[in-house]
């Protein structure tokens, strides 16, 4: 399961943009994860959950905004929702596309209290 270490690592760069001796804690981390990008969001926040204990994130929430997949064709240059892999373009019916959203996965804000 690759969200557990995609769980680590938001939890590594929550902790490190937090001055040390802080009396801040983070209480949300907001995130964009394309369609296309085969994180599962359920067992990342699983994995987030079981992980937060004892740190400066142990309060915090974990907001998913998912991104939608886009493609354009590669050969009447349709630009359509792509929301699967192995696609064909809904116009021309060529697989033969480039992906140019919905692979991504972004940590867009962190939002930390006193």
């Amino acid at each position: 399961m690759h969200e557990l270490s995609i769980a680590q690592s938001i939890l590594s760069i929550a902790e490190k943009s937090v001055p040390q001796n802080s009396k801040e804690k983070v209480v949300a981390v907001s995130l964009k994860i394309g369609e296309l990008s085969s994180i599962e969001t359920e067992a990342l926040l699983f994995a987030f959950d079981a992980i937060k204990s004892n740190t400066i994130l142990e309060t915090a929430e974990l907001k998913i905004e998912m991104l939608p997949g886009e493609a354009v064709c590669n050969s009447c240059n349709n630009v359509f929702h792509l929301s699967s892999y192995a696609t064909s373009c809904p116009n021309c019916n060529s697989y033969s596309v480039s992906i140019t959203k919905g692979k991504e996965m972004k940590i867009v804000s962190i939002t930390m209290e006193y």
